[in-house]
């Protein structure tokens, strides 16, 4: 049904978007604690949720760009044998 291959890409995507999401969720949720300790709200959990999507944009493009050049790695190998 599904190659082992064809599983392998679909984790690492949905990895990817999980990683994304619980940053941000994660970091949002933490302001939003601090928020209540100081008093502040909403401004620390607007801060965490902006800083949690930018770690998990910046996670992404890093792992995105590393798995093309190992695809592309892989290529250029299968096309040399």
């Amino acid at each position: 049904m599904f190659s082992t291959e064809h599983l392998k890409t679909v984790s690492a995507y949905t990895h990817l978007g999980l990683t994304l999401a619980l940053t941000t969720l994660g970091l949002f949720f933490l302001g939003y604690w601090l928020d209540g300790k100081i008093g502040s709200r909403p401004l620390l959990a607007i801060v965490g949720a902006f800083l949690g999507a930018a770690g998990g944009f910046i996670n992404l493009i890093r792992t995105l760009n590393r798995m093309q050049r190992e695809e592309e790695a892989k290529k250029r190998r299968e096309s040399q044998d």
